[in-house]
C-alpha cells in the first residue's frame, strides 16, 4: 500500500520515542550490527566464490589504491599512481577510487573489501540479497564524486555501477502506468553508471537538446539526481530532481521497483531529492530533456582590490552589479571572495550572444578600469560565447578552446575523456571545509 508523506515523516518522528516492551522507559530502537572481517559470521572464502560464480566472475576482491606505495614507496607502480591521483578518469575507473580523498574529521576514501562490477539489475538484486543475508555493509558507486563521502566505506561490499552505463532516447516518453493520464515527453533514460560527459553527448551533441545535470565531465548522473544537485544551469532549469520522470530501483529486500508518477509515487516522490542511495540501488533514470538554447558561454576574470577600503567597495559594486545585471536565468556558477582581496569570477551563462554577455558587463569593468590606484585586474576578463551544440562537444574544445580542458593521458584512454581545467583542483583533494550558498 503507498505510504502518504505525511504519514511516513510522522513515523520517523515518532519511532525514537517507543517505549521497550514491559517498561515505563524510552529506548531508540535496536539497531543491526554490521559484520566486518574477521567477525565470525564473515563469509568464507567458499561462499565468496560462490557469489562470484553466481555473478560470472564480476566480483573483485578489492586493493587499496596506495597498495603498492604501501609496498614500496620508490617503485615504479607507486609512482605510476601517484602520477594518476589527479586523473579523475582513473579514478573513476578503480573500483577503491573516489573523486575526493576526504573531508577532515569526518571521512577518508577507503578501499571496499570486495565489489561487484554489476552489469544488469540482476546482478544488483544478487548483490543486495547476499548483503542482506550476511549483514555486510553495503555501498553504491556510480562517478564517486561525493563530498560526503557516500560513494565509499571500509569493510563494505561495493556494488560498483560503472559498466551500467547504457544512454537512450526517447520522442515520447510515458512512464509506466501512466498511459492515459499523461502525455509522453521528450526524455533520456540512463544507466547509473553513467557519467554526464556521456550523457551530455548523446543528448546535446548528438541530438540539439538539453538535460539538466552536473557541471563536471565525470560526475556520475545517479549522485547528481538522487541529491538533487545544483548545476550551472539550475537558475533556468532547475535542481536536477526535477527532470526525473521515472526511476528501476533495487530496495533493501532484493525487490526491483518502478518509481513514478503513477507507480509507487511516494517512493518516486523520495527520489527526486531524497538522498543518493538512501532508498535503495538505482538502476536507471529517465530524465526529462528540454530545447537547447542558441549559445553558451563563459566569463572569467579575477580583479584585487589594492586596499582593505577598496576591497570593501568592489564587494558592495559587485553585489549591486549582481542584484541587476546577473540575478537572472541566464548566469550561473561561481564567485568566490578571496582573503587577499580578491574578487575572482568563474561564470556561464546560456541564451546570450557574446556581444550581450560583454555587454551585460560594461557597466561593472568600466569604472574599475578608471580607477587603477584602488583596483587591478589580475586576470582581465574573458568572454566567449559556444554554439550551444558544442559546449560538451570533446572534439570542439580540443581545436578551438584546448586551453580550458585537460585530456586523460594514459595510452589507449578515449580522445572524449576530458574534464575542464577549472575542475582539477577538485581531484584528489582532502577537505578542510566547504561552504555555498
Amino acid at each position: 500500500m503507498p505510504l502518504a508523506r505525511r504519514t511516513m515523516l510522522h513515523g520517523l518522528s515518532t519511532v525514537a520515542l517507543l517505549p521497550m516492551r514491559g517498561s515505563g522507559t524510552l529506548a531508540a530502537p535496536a539497531v543491526m550490527r554490521r559484520v566486518r572481517p574477521g567477525d565470525p559470521g564473515w563469509p568464507s572464502p567458499a561462499i565468496w566464490d560462490g557469489l562470484s560464480h553466481t555473478l560470472e566472475g564480476r566480483l573483485i576482491k578489492v586493493k587499496p589504491l596506495l597498495a603498492a606505495c604501501q609496498l614500496q614507496l620508490e617503485s615504479r607502480d607507486c609512482k605510476d599512481m601517484l602520477n594518476n591521483l589527479s586523473n579523475p578518469y582513473f579514478l573513476d575507473g578503480e573500483p577503491a577510487g573516489t573523486e575526493s580523498s576526504g573531508w577532515v574529521d569526518a571521512w577518508q576514501s577507503a578501499a571496499s573489501a570486495y565489489a561487484v562490477a554489476v552489469r544488469s539489475t540482476a546482478d544488483v538484486v544478487a548483490t543486495v540479497n547476499f548483503a542482506r543475508t550476511h549483514r555486510l555493509r553495503l555501498v553504491v558507486k556510480g562517478g564517486g564524486h561525493s563530498y560526503l563521502g557516500g560513494s565509499n566505506a571500509p569493510d563494505s561490499l561495493l556494488v560498483w555501477m560503472r559498466p551500467m552505463d547504457s544512454v537512450a532516447l526517447h520522442d515520447s516518453f510515458v512512464p509506466r502506468g501512466c498511459a492515459g493520464r499523461v502525455s509522453g515527453q521528450r526524455a533520456v533514460t540512463v544507466g547509473t553508471g553513467a557519467r554526464w560527459l556521456a550523457v551530455y553527448n548523446a543528448v546535446t551533441t548528438a541530438a540539439g537538446r538539453y538535460v539538466q545535470g552536473g557541471g563536471c565531465t565525470t560526475v556520475g548522473v545517479a549522485g547528481h539526481v538522487l541529491g538533487n544537485g545544483f548545476g550551472s544551469f539550475s537558475k533556468r532549469y532547475g535542481a536536477a530532481g526535477a527532470a526525473l520522470l521515472e526511476a528501476e530501483i533495487v530496495t533493501a529486500d532484493g525487490a526491483v521497483r518502478i518509481a513514478n508518477a503513477c507507480t509507487n509515487p511516494d517512493l518516486f516522490w523520495a527520489l527526486k531529492g531524497g538522498g543518493s542511495c538512501s532508498f535503495g540501488v538505482v538502476t536507471r533514470l529517465t530524465l526529462r530533456t528540454r530545447e537547447l538554447p542558441v549559445f553558451f558561454g563563459f566569463a572569467f576574470g579575477k580583479i584585487k582590490a589594492n586596499s582593505d577600503d577598496a576591497f570593501h567597495q568592489l564587494i558592495a559594486r559587485f553585489m549591486e552589479f549582481y542584484a541587476g545585471r546577473l540575478f537572472n536565468p541566464h548566469w550561473g556558477e561561481s564567485v568566490v571572495l578571496g582573503t587577499d582581496n580578491t574578487l575572482t569570477l568563474q561564470l556561464v551563462f546560456h541564451d546570450l550572444s557574446e556581444a550581450q554577455a560583454r555587454d551585460t558587463f560594461k557597466a561593472f569593468l568600466g569604472p574599475l578600469a578608471d580607477a587603477p590606484a584602488d583596483f587591478t585586474l589580475v586576470t582581465p576578463m574573458k568572454i566567449i560565447a559556444v554554439p550551444a551544440r558544442r559546449w560538451w562537444d570533446p572534439t570542439y574544445f580540443s581545436q578551438h578552446l584546448p586551453s580550458l580542458v585537460a585530456h586523460d593521458q594514459r595510452p589507449n584512454a578515449p580522445a572524449s575523456d576530458i574534464w575542464y581545467r577549472g575542475d582539477g583542483g577538485q581531484v584528489g583533494w582532502f577537505i578542510h571545509g566547504y561552504e555555498s550558498a
